[in-house]
């Protein structure tokens, strides 16, 4: 009889600290869904400014034009007129890339991504400033990670994405007709 109890005991004993382990595994995995539903929550903010959008594009457009980009061409079809061959253009150089449309009298920046701090865009807002920085190169406050700024229609959008409040990428989303 003292057997069976002692055996009872620790059955009792080991079902017991199963069940703690599993609530503390199912603690962990609710403070794990609340993080990522945090982070998948996040707001971007969008500022609507054209002038300083114009600028930024001009800035895209004269980086391309520095001799340290390696150029790749590929002919496309016009999408608007039959035989017809444009060139959609790709500049490339140390964690930077830079896509531009060209028909036969323009040529447009389509899209960009720059993880370099080495080029700047409104002379002074590059990868690695902190947000103080690149809100008075913008002159406005900055409530959030991601950063949008672009124009009416949000057809032509910088976003500056910011990881513990430093710069970490930018990225341009051109359009193209």
């Amino acid at each position: 009889m003292k057997k069976q109890l002692l055996y009872f005991s620790i059955f009792i004993l080991i079902v017991s600290c199963k069940l703690e382990k599993n609530s503390e595994d199912s603690s962990e995995n609710d403070v794990k869904k609340q993080i990522e539903t945090i982070v998948v929550q996040e707001q971007e903010q969008y500022i609507e400014n054209e002038p300083i959008l114009a600028k930024m594009e001009s800035d895209l457009f004269e980086l391309t034009k520095n001799p340290k980009f390696a150029l790749e061409k590929e002919l496309v079809n016009n999408r608007h007129v039959d035989d017809l061959i444009d060139t959609l253009k790709t500049y490339k150089f140390d964690k930077v890339s830079i896509q531009s449309y060209k028909t036969s009298n323009e040529e447009w920046i389509c899209g960009a991504k720059i993880l370099n701090s080495e080029f700047k865009l409104l002379k002074s807002i590059k990868i690695g400033i902190n947000k103080s920085t690149f809100e008075k190169a913008v002159k406005t406050k900055v409530n959030s990670n991601i950063v949008k700024i672009g124009n009416l229609e949000q057809t032509s959008v910088f976003v500056f994405k910011f990881k513990n409040n430093f710069l970490a990428e930018i990225v341009y989303e051109g359009y193209v007709d």
